[in-house]
């Protein structure tokens, strides 16, 4: 087994020389194996290794009893030993997780933490194929996508499982035939959790009255979904690239074929920063219907996550709480205040050239004397201004005639007389309000954002 471990290393690439390797070594029967052999080849691999054993203090005395036996082995075979003690039943109440879940999330952490203390390059847990296929099973069961019917990745980030390609029989017949002993967690034999009804119950009946070989072709069968997941992760990263900027996936991506938008779609959440845990197959396929809706329509998705139809395709992005802003008075004789928006109003000289007046996105000119009292707000019902054929127009209509999305017409800064907007800013101003040949006075504003 040895030998198979070694090969299973070098084929896979999960180790290089001269890496340090921390290994989380519980002291049951898969970690004290993956101890032994590590232990022993480190010196073939040129890999130095180290042990982190945590205390769950969830079976009191008998986890006491687990921390001095790693400790006691790896003094033995003059390994380091690192113990951590962790209150995971506390943990789990706080954070409303399972013990299982709670135990996981810090044990992976207190890993994480060593491997930074010691310098380490990777971290190895003992997960082996039976494991796989327990937890491939699982998965399917609570309704997993492609990603979890593929199991267990043999590494990912710095977590390393060199043992991924040995199964139980051979890991228990391993230490019987090196006499190693190991201690046995009662919690693994209670039927409490779901992974070991499935393993004590499920796989045990399917190996007596099916196929006794069941584990090896479950992790057979997922192993070949992990290449044709390979494939599809190119393939997808390939059409995002070509399909989604700023969180909007292309109207035309809806036409790529079902696997790659929804591979698409879920990426594109992801890249919000909080994964994809809660994001179910009836979110992806609401934002698919959501594509052929007209603009406007969204789905709420969690996250504070929103997928909002829009004249480019679907905008995905955090959910806003808008509010309408009350009119502000001008504050002092040459600027309005509008929260973090500064309008400085200055009126030009006789020397301006009103045949001439510059493009320019961000200051804007107006016939002075047409003004009687100005605002600055966000939009309100009733708004309208003057298109050029002099004619009034609701700013409703206008924006989107002018296709600009529903969520981005809520924070548009307006500079305002009444019900009447002078200017959009950033876009255009109000016709009735521009230098002619006849004006006489001219209004000069600028436009500014920041502190």
């Amino acid at each position: 087994m040895k030998t198979k471990v070694y090969e299973y290393i070098k084929k896979k690439r999960i180790i290089e020389e001269g890496e340090s390797v921390v290994l989380g070594v519980s002291g049951g029967a898969d970690s004290i194996c993956m101890l032994s052999i590590l232990n022993d080849l480190k010196e073939q691999l040129g890999i130095r290794i180290s042990v982190v054993h945590v205390n769950h203090m969830i079976r009191g005395i008998e986890a006491a009893k687990d921390a001095d036996f790693v400790r006691n082995l790896c003094e033995k075979l003059g390994v380091p030993f690192y113990l951590e003690t962790v209150n995971v039943p506390k943990l789990a109440s706080e954070t409303g997780k399972t013990e299982e879940e709670a135990g996981r999330i810090v044990r992976y952490e207190i890993y994480g933490k060593y491997m930074e203390r010691l310098k380490a390059q990777k971290v190895a847990v003992a997960h082996n194929q039976n494991d796989n296929a327990e937890t491939i099973l699982f998965n399917i069961f609570r309704g997993s996508g492609l990603k979890g019917l593929i199991g267990i990745p043999v590494k990912r980030d710095y977590i390393i499982r060199p043992l991924l390609g040995c199964t139980r029989e051979e890991i228990e017949y391993y230490l019987k035939i090196n006499g190693l002993e190991y201690r046995t967690d009662y919690t693994n034999n209670l039927t409490d959790y779901s992974r070991n009804k499935i393993r004590l119950e499920l796989l045990s009946w399917v190996r007596e009255n099916i196929n006794k070989k069941a584990e090896y072709n479950i992790v057979n069968a997922a192993e070949n979904l992990r290449e044709i997941s390979e494939y599809m992760d190119v393939q997808i990263e390939a059409a995002f690239v070509k399909y989604v900027e700023n969180g909007v996936i292309a109207e035309e991506a809806f036409e790529l074929p079902t696997a790659i938008i929804k591979g698409i779609i879920r990426k594109t959440i992801a890249n919000q920063g909080n994964g994809l845990k809660d994001i179910t197959k009836t979110h992806i396929e609401l934002i698919v219907k959501l594509s052929k809706m007209q603009v406007s329509k969204s789905v709420t998705l969690p996250y504070s996550l929103t997928a909002v139809k829009t004249y480019d395709g679907v905008a995905i992005r955090r959910r806003t709480t808008h509010k309408v802003v009350k009119e502000e008075k001008v504050l002092f004789e040459n600027g309005i205040i509008h929260e973090n928006k500064f309008f400085c109003l200055s009126e030009e000289t006789e020397a301006f050239d009103k045949e001439n007046i510059p493009e320019l996105m961000y200051t804007k000119w107006f016939d002075y004397d047409k003004i009687e009292k100005l605002s600055v707000r966000n939009r309100q019902p009733g708004d309208y201004l003057s298109i050029d054929d002099g004619k009034h127009k609701k700013l409703k209509q206008y924006l989107i005639d002018k296709k600009i999305p529903k969520d981005e017409r809520e924070e548009l800064c307006l500079l305002a007389e009444g019900s009447h907007i002078l200017w959009i800013v950033g876009h255009r101003i109000s016709a009735e309000y521009k230098v002619t040949k006849e004006t006489k006075r001219i209004l000069r504003v600028d436009y500014r954002q920041g502190e």
